[in-house]
């Protein structure tokens, strides 16, 4: 396995933490038309950490891996200028799609997450309010859920709902305000669990996420 570090990492590591004191927020700057949420660009990131990151003598350094053309593949690399690095690797499926502009989302997708992951970047908040809300316990998600089910004369099936959430778990792990957002913004309407939805809708969702190159830019 390739090395991700040089041997010592010391004067990167205190160059870095200071760098990262100074670190603005990524600006929302576009705008996915599918979910109507706002989110920091692969530009935006970049200019979060034009200034700063020169100042302490850290640069960055992207270079595409070979894959089997199902998957864009990125190799990310903080350097300094004692010859001290780090790296990390991020691999993407590419979409439907296919193609020169599946690969081209998806590389731009893997460079955009792994250089924010790797210098430390957050976008500006833009929640809309949710996080005052605070989170719900897991017996206040339960009772929505039950609730929405009792609901639902045509609830969709559990294998429909685990391929749904596989897919989204991709991009979002277990946050589940997140794939919650996703769900409404894509039906225009507040959703509060999977529960709510039919058969019909989440058929629809899974194919929009499994065909759609542009969820790859989301958040």
């Amino acid at each position: 396995m390739e090395a991700m570090q040089s041997e010592t990492i010391g004067k990167l590591a205190a160059a870095l933490a200071q760098a990262q004191a100074e670190l603005p927020a990524a600006l929302k700057n576009a705008e996915n038309p599918h979910l109507r949420n706002r989110y920091a660009d692969l530009s935006a990131v970049y200019e979060a950490t034009r200034q700063v990151l020169p100042r302490h003598e850290l640069a960055v350094i992207q270079t595409a891996i070979p894959t089997d053309g199902t998957r864009a593949a990125i190799r990310t690399t903080l350097a300094h200028s004692s010859g001290e690095w780090i790296a990390g690797e991020l691999v993407m499926p590419l979409d439907r799609q296919g193609g020169p502009q599946g690969m081209g989302s998806a590389l731009t997708y893997a460079r955009r997450y792994s250089l924010a992951a790797l210098v430390g970047v957050v976008s500006e908040d833009d929640d809309d309010g949710n996080a005052a809300q605070g989170r719900k316990s897991k017996a206040e998600i339960q009772q929505v859920r039950a609730e929405a089910k009792a609901n639902n004369s045509n609830p969709a099936t559990d294998p429909q709902r685990r391929k749904m959430y596989a897919i989204m778990g991709k991009r979002y792990g277990d946050n589940r305000e997140a794939i919650i957002k996703v769900m409404s913004n894509f039906f225009k309407r507040e959703i509060k669990s999977s529960n709510e939805l039919t058969t019909a809708e989440v058929a629809k969702l899974i194919d929009w996420l499994e065909s759609d190159s542009t969820m790859q830019e989301a958040y």
